[in-house]
């Protein structure tokens, strides 16, 4: 329910890489940039659409990453996701939407015969993480998922929005239906019904990573285990002691 978010802060050329920009469509009509940054090899490892957060991000934050697995033989598409940085939009829909918006990126790919079987692999940060792991859920050509701080819920997300600001647990308790029924009118679906936790068991077997920091003040590294769980454990959990959002990102 944010509004959106222009951060813009580089550019492929920033860390020396040949960047393309995509226009892309989402299925609700919303227009949607990428940064595609292919391989310097013909026929890459795999392509990694890579999926920002909330709070000031967007693709440009994203592009040391694309540096790092560039240099390791894969491509990568930086995606703004809608009401980020160069998409169009104006709500932020907290993973309830934005996997519309990686659908488009995997159909454009799809259209690109040099990439023809090369596996296409979702790494998400916060947001792009929940966001990756309902997108995988529904698409069958997502060879892989990385998430990385990803709340196991909407709900869960609000209620921890609210921890961070101190409110009284029976303040939140009376507020959080009315929360649901707002998100209900806006997005009309009931949060509860797009809980990543529901989604994520139909990823398996392809692999999925899943990577929290001890000291994530935003999203607890409790959804990482209810994410978990919620797979038969058919994950690989990586917990960073020490560890804030940021940080577990960058490793």
């Amino acid at each position: 329910m944010s509004q959106r978010v222009e951060k813009l802060i580089a550019t492929p050329a920033t860390y020396g890489l040949r960047g393309e920009s995509v226009s892309l469509i989402s299925s609700d009509g919303i227009p949607v940039k990428a940064w595609w940054i292919p391989a310097e090899v013909p026929r890459p490892r795999g392509v990694v659409i890579l999926l920002h957060g909330m709070g000031g991000l967007d693709a440009s934050t994203l592009l040391g990453h694309a540096k790092f697995l560039h240099d390791a033989g894969y491509a990568a598409v930086a995606l703004d996701m809608r009401a980020h940085g160069r998409s169009g939009g104006q709500r932020i829909g907290s993973s309830i939407e934005e996997p519309r918006d990686v659908m488009a990126a995997l159909d454009w790919l799809r259209q690109q015969p040099q990439l023809a079987r090369v596996p296409v692999v979702l790494l998400g940060i916060s947001m792009g993480g929940a966001t990756a792991l309902r997108t995988a859920a529904a698409r069958s050509d997502v060879a892989a998922v990385i998430s990385v701080s990803a709340f196991c819920s909407v709900n869960q997300s609000i209620r921890e929005v609210f921890q961070i600001q101190h409110t009284p647990k029976t303040a939140v308790a009376i507020m959080m239906p009315f929360m649901s029924l707002a998100l209900a009118t806006i997005y009309r679906v009931w949060p509860a019904q797009l809980s990543t936790l529901d989604d994520i068991d139909c990823i398996p077997p392809r692999p999925i990573l899943i990577a929290h920091g001890t000291a994530d003040d935003q999203i607890s590294v409790e959804n990482a285990y209810r994410l978990a769980k919620a797979a038969a454990n058919r994950v690989q959990l990586w917990i960073v002691l020490g560890a804030g959002m940021a940080s577990t990102a960058e490793r």
